[in-house]
């Protein structure tokens, strides 16, 4: 299992997050137990757990998994821009129940200089 980390686009940040169809198959395909869709617990950098709902075509070779559900309420609380970049985390977390964390990456311009801040 892996990690991924990916830039927004628009379409990402003012309708649904496209994930990577590798990743998917390597990672949540087995979850998904024949259904199109799935709840997943996701944690945050501040320890907020998140209910991401994903979905996949049921049709045709290709799965093209997209994050719906409660993605567009994380977008707006976090100031989320095409540009910014989103890390999904593997991560067991037996307290909260979660097995991922999503971190997310603004450029920040400090002193004149822009570095990567996670928020």
């Amino acid at each position: 299992m892996a990690n991924f980390r990916k830039t927004l686009s628009e379409t990402d940040v003012e309708v649904r997050f496209s994930v990577p169809s590798k990743w998917f198959e390597e990672n949540l395909f087995s979850r998904f137990e024949g259904k199109n869709k799935l709840d997943l617990p996701v944690k945050d950098l501040s320890g907020e757990v998140q209910s991401f709902g994903f979905s996949v075509r049921t049709k045709g070779n290709h799965f093209k998994p997209v994050i719906s559900r409660g993605w567009r309420q994380f977008v707006r609380a976090k100031g989320l821009k095409p540009g910014n970049k989103i890390i999904f985390v593997i991560e067991n977390d037996p307290e909260t129940g979660t097995g991922y964390k999503v971190e997310v990456i603004k450029e920040i311009r400090l002193f004149g200089t822009d570095i990567e801040g996670r928020v």
